[in-house]
């Protein structure tokens, strides 16, 4: 298997990705313009749908999402504020809550924020409830009134590659509570491989743990969380 062909099992949207890292590095956009062209392609690509769990990234059934987030419960042991970054129509944040009521170990407040003005107020209409929850803004630059004692964000490609150091020290610094817990993932990544670890591990935040399944459509692959105590 090529590296690109394993990239591609990793993030379904790598062709996109590169193609825009490239044009950035090249000087044919500017870095305001790739965060624009991000939030119009992914806003796009979600609402094609009209299922909820396509509209917030996942293309599989609803036993897949379940068997592919279901280990962030793992990450939670304590009641407190919960915020995914990224949230776009708020179906995981919905999900966490069905699955922690059910279990009724803890009892957690969810928030939500995204770049994409469709896709915060879809999550809006879906949650009127959480509505003052759900906030609109790039994540890079957005600083949050009060800091959350979970913070959750899928990957570190919401910037450019230049930029995810900065990125994950922001968010760490300023979104996650003295003494709360920076969770990434879930993502996939080679069962072998040790990628994200190591950089964040190369940038000085160790991982203090981290949660690994087996993927189910690909066998050398695995879904992984990792997760950082502050």
């Amino acid at each position: 298997m090529t590296n690109k062909e394993i990239k591609k099992i990793m993030n379904r949207a790598y062709q996109f990705v590169e193609e825009q890292q490239r044009a950035l590095d090249e000087g044919k956009i500017t870095e305001d313009q790739w965060y624009e062209i991000h939030k119009q392609f992914f806003t796009t690509s979600y609402l094609t749908s009209d299922s909820p769990r396509a509209q917030s990234g996942h293309s599989g059934d609803e036993y897949h999402y379940f068997h592919s987030h279901i280990m962030l419960l793992e990450a939670i042991n304590n009641n407190g504020t919960f915020l995914d970054v990224g949230c776009a129509n708020g179906y995981l944040l919905e999900s966490l809550d069905k699955w922690i009521q059910s279990l009724g170990y803890y009892r957690l407040e969810f928030y939500g924020l995204d770049i994409s003005e469709e896709l915060i107020q879809l999550a809006k209409n879906r949650l009127p409830h959480w509505k003052q929850r759900l906030f609109t803004g790039n994540a890079f630059h957005w600083t949050p009134e009060r800091k959350f004692d979970f913070v959750c964000v899928k990957e570190l490609n919401y910037v450019p590659r230049d930029k995810q150091k900065a990125f994950f020290i922001h968010l760490i610094e300023n979104y996650v509570e003295q003494g709360g817990r920076f969770m990434i993932g879930p993502y996939t990544e080679e069962i072998e491989s040790s990628e994200m670890q190591d950089v964040l591990s190369s940038w000085g935040y160790p991982p203090t743990g981290f949660v690994q399944k087996s993927h189910q459509r690909h066998k050398n692959f695995s879904r992984k969380l990792l997760w950082l105590d502050n």
